[in-house]
């Protein structure tokens, strides 16, 4: 009979999921470790590699956990497929802001497990249900998920940086950047929510006018002239 490990035996990979996320949360990346996540547990930090093998490891469940908020289920095949991927974008924007600390993680790996690919999947089905080609659909999705994930990156980077709320340019001299003090005299900014949605429609709305156009994949290069003779 084996020796039993005290907390090892009760722990599950869910608990440590959960509390690794909430760490995150609470402290950014860096405030998250392998010793600091155990202590959360009340367990030693080796105790943890019983059930991951890795921090990495835990980074990929952690990314599957954000990605399995993603609902698509209201996706309809009859709706128009600007109205369709526009959906599906805020709804991936939506998860990505209930663990908004934990977006490094998104941004540094491609997407590989059937959690995280899940959501992928329903957006090709989108995009060939259009008729888009293959390479026009890889385009497509990798265009929009980069584009949600780097505005959602940025957007609560902003809220909780160092330079949050500071104005930067109200120094900049007119003589040098005439444009950009008529753009903060005469502007207004809308708003991220509102900025992300404006840029996701013209995103969209470009990828399907490129689509029907047969202009959204560029052609080959043409091969260079030889030089001999």
């Amino acid at each position: 009979m084996s020796p039993r490990h005290p907390g090892r035996d009760s722990l599950t990979v869910n608990q440590i999921v959960t509390a690794a996320l909430a760490l995150i949360d609470e402290t950014g990346l860096d405030g998250h470790s392998m010793r600091s996540l155990g202590s959360r547990l009340g367990v030693d930090p080796s105790t943890l590699y019983y059930h991951v093998q890795s921090k990495d490891a835990l980074h990929s469940l952690i990314v599957d956990e954000i990605m399995s908020g993603i609902d698509l289920s209201a996706d309809d095949p009859s709706e128009p497929t600007a109205v369709r991927l526009f959906a599906a974008a805020i709804a991936f924007r939506r998860a990505l802001l209930v663990h908004p600390r934990a977006l490094p993680l998104l941004a540094a790996r491609s997407m590989r497990t059937t959690a995280q690919l899940a959501s992928i999947e329903v957006i090709l089905g989108i995009l060939y249900d259009a008729g888009f080609s293959t390479v026009e659909a890889l385009l497509a999705v990798d265009g929009l998920g980069q584009t949600v994930i780097g505005m959602t990156s940025i957007h609560t980077a902003h809220l909780t940086g160092p330079h949050a709320g500071t104005e930067p340019f109200a120094d900049l001299p007119v003589e040098d950047f005439p444009h950009l003090r008529r753009l903060l005299a005469e502007g207004s900014y809308l708003g991220q929510e509102a900025e992300f949605e404006a840029t996701v429609r013209a995103l969209v709305n470009g990828l399907i006018a490129g689509h029907d156009a047969g202009t959204l994949v560029p052609p080959p290069a043409s091969p260079s002239p030889s030089t001999h003779q």
